[in-house]
């Protein structure tokens, strides 16, 4: 969706915001701190910076909006896939503990962390995923990187990569038959090891506050931001709805 990306060999060009000092020393990190699921910043070049080409595919689908399934390729639906996407995140997470940056100039949450927070990527999901022989190996687009709660961001990225969906926008998004979405969370929160299963259900709300909250910052239309408000407000509602269901797949009471 970034306009004026060049790809060179192994490079890769893309234009830069006000926040891009940030990200770039955040990236420095996650380089210093062995974090291979993330490209290396190498400079920039004019208005441009430049970092590396993760080589792979990155299942976007072109045509998602708001309320409609993610177009998911067989891969990306898979439990390996969902279980290394999971791993992927908790490798990130303790890549990015102790980090404090000294630039805070974030895109969508500009100031120092809290107790309890990391600097994070922010918005993840297939579509910010590189997938090699079937696996997530890495995150791309790191715009939205700033300050999050670790279960925080855990709870959007099992949004995204569970997916949590009621089952048209599950069929939507190829799968078929529809999955056990409640024990698919499980199996996402269980391989990134969380020691608390149950700290997810609070912060699958949380973490959609901050979505819509977020969308005062987007270059859309009044119609378009109205579009996604009421897109999480629908998710919200049919999160209430499945609560319970969710909570017994977490305590162990649902069917596996």
């Amino acid at each position: 969706m970034t306009q004026g990306i060049t790809r060179r060999g192994g490079q890769l060009l893309r234009p830069m915001g006000a926040w891009s000092g940030a990200v770039h020393d955040y990236l420095l990190h996650l380089e210093t701190a062995t974090f291979s699921g993330a490209p290396r910043f190498l400079g920039t070049e004019g208005e441009r910076e430049v970092l590396t080409y993760i080589d792979g595919e990155v299942p976007a689908d072109p045509q998602w909006q708001p309320g409609r399934g993610h177009r998911l390729p067989p891969y990306a639906r898979s439990e390996a896939a969902l279980v290394a996407a999971a791993r992927l995140v908790r490798q990130l997470h303790d890549a990015a503990r102790g980090y404090r940056p000294r630039d805070v100039e974030f895109r969508f949450d500009p100031r120092p962390l809290r107790t309890g927070e990391i600097v994070s990527h922010g918005d993840l999901g297939p579509w910010n995923t590189v997938y090699r022989h079937g696996v997530p190996v890495a995150f791309i687009d790191w715009d939205a990187a700033g300050p999050i709660v670790p279960v925080v961001e855990l709870a959007a990225a099992a949004w995204e990569f569970v997916p949590l969906a009621p089952p048209e926008q599950l069929h939507e998004a190829g799968f078929d038959p529809v999955p056990d979405v409640a024990a698919r969370l499980r199996i996402f929160v269980d391989a990134y090891g969380l020691s608390d299963r149950r700290a997810i259900l609070p912060a699958l709300q949380r973490c959609r506050l901050l979505a819509a909250e977020r969308i005062k910052y987007a270059p859309v239309s009044a119609a378009e931001a109205a579009d996604a408000l009421e897109h999480h407000a629908r998710e919200l509602r049919w999160l209430h709805s499945l609560a319970p269901r969710l909570d017994g797949a977490l305590i162990g009471l649902a069917r596996a």
